[in-house]
């Protein structure tokens, strides 16, 4: 009888899935397909046994009470002292799950854009009609403890400066990047 190539589990008539190396059975294919929602017809066995062995923290799903949200990007649990970024998937232009992190976790966040300017320029900029400049980037860096960091893309694109989009985008960095500042300071004054 056949197994699945990622776990060893014997596969039935009606319980293997294709992929371009070979089959495998029913859970592997539901983790690899990110909960059914992509095809695995084209991919290698090294990338379904990544996506098989990135194990879905199913507690922090569970155990995050949302007390705060700013836009689709960040959701706050201060009760239990986390964040989950989401996915963006019109910025990200990919499917990946959303992301939990204890407060304690986070030294840092800072707003990055290019063409680098003074943050207070770039604020004048938005309110001037004569204005032309292009914002090639937006994004906050949020840096863990341990050196990681994780990058939440609010524009990845060129913009104008003037422009709807930039001038939302600005206003959630502002707002992303102020929280996550509070959030990391209160867990400092709280001593955790």
């Amino acid at each position: 009888m056949q197994t699945c190539d990622v776990c060893g589990n014997k596969l039935g008539i009606l319980n293997k899935f294709k992929y371009s190396d070979g089959y495998i059975c029913k859970e592997c294919y539901k983790k690899a397909s990110r909960q059914f929602t992509e095809t695995i017809t084209q991919k290698k066995l090294e990338e379904i046994q990544e996506l098989c062995d990135q194990e879905r923290d199913e507690e922090s799903f569970f155990n995050f009470e949302v007390t705060g949200k700013i836009g689709s990007y960040l959701l706050v649990d201060e009760k239990n002292r986390r964040i989950c970024i989401l996915n963006n998937r019109i910025v990200g232009q990919k499917v990946s799950d959303p992301e939990f992190y204890d407060i304690a976790e986070i030294k840092s966040s800072e707003i990055q854009y290019s063409p680098k300017r003074k943050w207070e320029e770039l604020e004048k900029s938005m309110l001037q009609k004569n204005d032309e400049s292009v914002i090639q980037f937006l994004r906050i860096c949020i840096t863990l403890n341990d050196d990681r960091i994780k990058v939440i893309s609010l524009l990845s694109k060129p913009v104008r400066v003037k422009s709807y989009a930039f001038r939302q985008s600005f206003h959630f960095a502002k707002k992303i990047h102020e929280e996550i500042d509070r959030l990391i300071q209160l867990e400092k004054k709280e001593g955790r």
